[in-house]
């Protein structure tokens, strides 16, 4: 066989080889193998003898230690110090009490331990453990130092358990097995009753209530302070009673040192150290003070918690809501604290209360609001007041700033001044109109949104109520989409009527005031002005015309004033003109007034101008002066200062509509004078209408 072949098995040999070639290839093997084996041979019975050469070696070196022992045990016995009266030592601490100090201090280590991994329970066991190991040393004079090391430690741990423990009680996503174990752990760690863990609890989740809502009164802390309330209220309404007494029921079946997580401890060595312990401490078994209170006992606390917690939220809702004058945000808390509240409401204990509560400051603020909407109209009546009290000028549409306007953009500059001279506006007015017609908007606006809240679907919100809960499902569902919007629409529409009371009182008072003693043209003229932008904008807000009704007395006050005004002027004007030429009535063309007629009725239309413009001559205003200046005119003691004959008497009649049935008949048989007017009354302005 060539060197470097390999053969696996023996059918490749035949199959590779013939059969001469592959006797001499197994004779080959046979013989390596034979070769192999004395090699192998040889290799072991050098390694055996070593062995034995070294098993020699570690004999002897034994016998020279041993030796070597000796000597070094008599040299230390010949060097040791002189013998000392030691009759004054306090006697050495027996097995047990040495026992108990090892227990103890692997109690320290193994609870460190067991607090890292955040094991509660069996950190508090241990930390009960070795409050029994604490008092059973307490007789141990000469262990005295290591009991008071051992012992601030332990009270160092037991805050740090304690913290935990407490933060396992306040955390909202703690589950009820995790808070059950930290239960029965405050309870071992502090040996007070069941009763008094809860009451613990309670307060806990009542101090980080108090803290969440100190430090920010936000809407969003709003919000989470009421959830962690009602998970809060459910978490103590699943503990109480039955759960709670099976878990501390638990921790008294058997002694400390029988519970399987504390035996299966190693770290403890409870199987060399358990059978050295005083039987009292092998065989103690926690005992806590059974408190059970009633049904009733328990609702009367949740009910009692849950005040306090509530009076905090409303609290926070009163001060967040201070300072809110939108009402589409005090709605939006509204529909988040109720989207929060009902889908829980028949499972929380003591959920009617905390909606009573909360509904009362929610209540309380919209019904400020839509009071102060009434009192933003008191505003703009208080500043159309004044702003007829003032001294008010408008330039005029010739001046030279008004040619000057750029015509850019459709001439809208020129427009808009147009508009305004014609309406009587100027800036005050117009400021004052633009803030009305705002407050409007935002009237209509709060109205639409309280219109909105009966759409509000709460019936599909709201918790599935039982049987004997369906009426007050019902209850609740009436008072959000039915009784609460009636009372915010009430409430509105209550304070626009006493505004608008004071509105029509404020404008008379003012109109008294102008038309007293002395009338002021101009304020009379302003507060017009003022009386109608207001009038017409509140059209909307009272379309079925409460606001005119008011109006109807004052209005009439301030026309007579103008009126007066315009006799007046037309007076003094007829009198300072009294020596124009006297015409011969011979010279006079027939069918035409006089020149003196002619002239009265042009004063009059220009004493009028001057006062005002058309924004101020309504139909029943230039009526009222017509009356006026007729009264005057055509009293036989001023006739003579105004007409030259009868043309010009029947003449002024028709113009200034003035006389009764025996006028009319005087038309209807003076066809002349009636179609001169008719032809040349447009010459003379507003007294055309």
């Amino acid at each position: 066989m060539e060197p470097g072949t390999t053969i696996s098995t023996w059918q490749q040999a035949f199959q590779d080889y013939r059969i001469p070639t592959t006797r001499a290839i197994e004779k080959q093997l046979r013989a390596g193998v034979s070769r192999d084996k004395e090699k192998l041979r040889a290799l072991v019975g050098g390694s055996y003898r070593e062995l034995l050469a070294t098993a020699e070696a570690i004999v002897v070196l034994q016998e020279k230690s041993k030796v070597t022992e000796d000597r070094l045990s008599s040299i230390s016995h010949n060097c040791r110090p002189p013998q000392h009266d030691i009759s004054a030592k306090s006697s050495a601490p027996d097995k047990a009490a040495l026992a108990q100090l090892r227990l103890l201090q692997r109690c320290h280590t193994t609870s460190s331990t067991s607090l890292r991994d955040r094991n509660l329970m069996q950190c508090s066991k241990l930390v009960f453990l070795s409050r029994l190991l604490l008092k059973s040393l307490d007789n141990q004079e000469s262990l005295s130092p290591s009991l008071e090391y051992l012992r601030n430690k332990f009270g160092v741990l037991r805050r740090q358990l304690l913290r935990q423990i407490d933060a396992t009680l306040v955390s909202p996503i703690s589950e009820v097995p995790n808070l059950l174990e930290a239960l029965c752990s405050y309870c071992l760690v502090t040996s007070v009753s069941s009763e008094d863990a809860l009451t613990h609890l309670r307060q806990l989740r009542l101090e980080k209530v108090r803290r969440q809502l100190d430090e920010s009164a936000g809407r969003e802390t709003i919000c989470e302070g009421l959830k962690y309330q009602l998970v809060s209220l459910q978490t103590f309404k699943t503990l109480s009673g039955r759960p709670i007494t099976e878990a501390m029921n638990n921790l008294q079946k058997k002694p400390i040192l029988e519970d399987s997580a504390i035996r299966g401890l190693e770290s403890l060595d409870l199987d060399r150290l358990r059978p050295l312990l005083p039987e009292e401490i092998r065989t103690f078994v926690p005992y806590f003070k059974k408190i059970v209170p009633s049904a009733d006992e328990m609702r009367a606390k949740l009910e009692a918690w849950s005040q306090e917690a509530c009076q905090l939220i409303s609290t926070a809702v009163d001060d967040y809501l201070s300072k809110l004058d939108d009402i589409t945000e005090v709605l939006g808390l509204r529909k988040d604290i109720y989207e929060i509240l009902l889908p829980v409401y028949f499972s929380t204990p003591a959920s009617n209360d905390i909606n009573k509560q909360i509904r009362h400051s929610l209540n309380q603020r919209i019904s400020q609001i839509c009071q102060s909407q009434g009192t933003r109209l008191s505003q703009v009546t208080q500043s159309l007041i004044e702003i007829a009290a003032g001294q008010t000028s408008t330039k005029s549409l010739w001046d030279a700033e008004a040619v000057q306007t750029s015509l850019e953009k459709g001439a809208s500059k020129v427009i808009a001044r147009v508009k305004a001279s014609h309406s009587g506006l100027n800036s005050k007015l117009s400021k004052a109109s633009r803030t009305l017609n705002a407050w409007i908007s935002a009237l209509h606006a709060t109205q639409n949104q309280i219109d909105d809240l009966p759409k509000v679907r709460w019936r599909d919100a709201i918790e599935e109520p039982d049987d004997e809960q369906e009426e007050e499902s019902s209850d609740v569902i009436k008072m959000l989409c039915k009784d609460d919007p009636f009372f915010y629409s009430k409430t509105l529409q209550d304070s626009l009527q006493g505004a608008l009371a004071d509105y029509d009182t404020s404008l008379a008072s003012s109109a008294s005031a102008i038309s007293g003693e002395s009338p002021d043209v101009s304020r009379a003229m302003n507060l017009l002005r003022s009386i109608r932008v207001s009038a017409s904008a509140l059209q909307q807000v009272f379309p079925e015309g409460g606001s005119v009704k008011g109006l109807q007395d004052i209005v009439p006050q301030l026309r007579q004033v103008l009126a007066e005004d315009v006799v007046r002027r037309l007076s003094e004007s007829t009198e300072r003109d009294g020596t124009v030429r006297k015409w011969d009535k011979a010279q006079l063309p027939e069918n035409m007034p006089s020149p003196k007629a002619f002239m009265t009725l042009r004063r009059l239309c220009n004493i009028m101008a001057e006062i005002g413009g058309m924004d101020i001559w309504c139909t029943p205003a230039v009526q009222l002066v017509k009356k006026e200046v007729a009264a005057r005119i055509f009293m036989p003691e001023h006739t003579k200062d105004y007409m030259e004959h009868e043309f010009d008497e029947t003449y002024l009649r028709i113009a200034l509509d003035h006389g009764d049935e025996g006028a009319s008949e005087t038309k209807r048989q003076s066809p002349a004078e009636f179609d001169y007017w008719t032809r040349t009354k447009l010459l003379f302005g507003v007294l055309s209408t």
